[in-house]
C-alpha cells in the first residue's frame, strides 16, 4: 500500500501514472509538491484512503515499459534535452492554434455561454505569460545551467518557482472558467476540441514544471544552500 506521509511529487516521480489521479482530484503535485499525500487529501476534503485506491489502481494497470528513464537518474542535459525540450517544443506550436480556436469559439458561442469569453481572455494571458517564460529559461537559465553557470543560474530557477506558482494559478483559474473541461450536450466539434485540448495542455504544463520543480531545481538550490 503507499504510505499516505509521502509528498505528491515523490508518488510521481516513483510513479508517472499518479500524475492523472493527481489532476482529476487537483491535487497540485508540482507547485506544492512537498506536501504529504495525506495533508493534501485534507486540504480538499477527500477521502485519503479512496485517493490511495484510484492511484495503486492506475499503477497496477500500468503497461509495458516504455523504456524511458527515471529523470532523477538522468544528467541536467539529458533532462532539458529529452525531457523538458519536448514540452516546449509543444507550446511553441500548440498555443497559436489554441489562441485561434478559443477566440472563435467565444465568438460563436459566448451569448450562449458567456463563460467562453473569459476562457479566451484567461487563455490569453496564460499563452503571453509562458512564452515569456520558455523564452527565458531557453535563452538564460537553460544555457547557464549547461555551461555550469551554477551561481548565475540559481537566482534563475528561484525566479522559475516563483513563476510556475503563478502559472498553476493561471491554470486553475482556467480550468474553473471552463468548467473543468466537461462540455454541454449541445457543444459543437469546435468547442469540445477546445476543451480536450486545453486539458491536454494543462496536463503537458503540469508534468514539465514537475520536472523542473522535483528534478532540475532541488539539483542546485540544495547544493548552495539557497532558499
Amino acid at each position: 500500500m503507499l504510505d499516505p506521509t509521502t509528498p505528491v511529487a515523490t508518488l510521481v516521480l516513483d510513479h508517472s501514472e499518479c500524475a492523472a489521479v493527481f489532476a482529476r482530484h487537483r491535487i497540485d503535485y508540482c507547485c506544492k509538491g512537498a506536501k504529504p499525500l495525506a495533508a493534501a487529501c485534507q486540504d480538499l476534503g477527500l477521502d485519503v484512503t479512496a485517493v490511495v485506491g484510484e492511484l495503486e489502481a492506475a499503477i497496477a494497470r500500468r503497461g509495458p515499459s516504455t523504456g524511458q528513464a527515471d529523470p532523477r537518474t538522468l544528467s541536467t542535459r539529458e533532462v532539458i534535452v529529452k525531457l523538458i525540450a519536448p514540452h516546449h517544443q509543444y507550446l511553441h506550436r500548440g498555443m497559436p492554434h489554441l489562441q485561434s480556436l478559443a477566440a472563435k469559439v467565444a465568438r460563436v458561442h459566448g451569448d450562449r455561454e458567456p463563460s467562453l469569453r473569459e476562457v479566451a481572455q484567461r487563455f490569453e494571458l496564460l499563452a503571453e505569460t509562458l512564452r515569456v517564460h520558455l523564452a527565458e529559461e531557453e535563452a538564460l537559465l537553460f544555457p547557464a545551467l549547461l555551461e555550469g553557470r551554477v551561481a548565475d543560474a540559481t537566482p534563475m530557477l528561484l525566479d522559475m518557482r516563483r513563476e510556475h506558482e503563478q502559472v498553476g494559478a493561471m491554470l486553475a483559474e482556467l480550468r474553473h472558467a471552463a468548467r473543468d473541461y466537461r462540455p454541454p450536450e449541445w457543444a459543437c466539434t469546435s468547442y469540445r476540441t477546445l476543451l480536450t485540448e486545453l486539458a491536454a495542455l494543462e496536463a503537458d504544463v503540469l508534468e514539465h514544471v514537475h520536472i523542473e520543480n522535483h528534478v532540475l531545481m532541488p539539483r542546485y538550490v540544495r547544493a548552495t544552500g539557497a532558499a
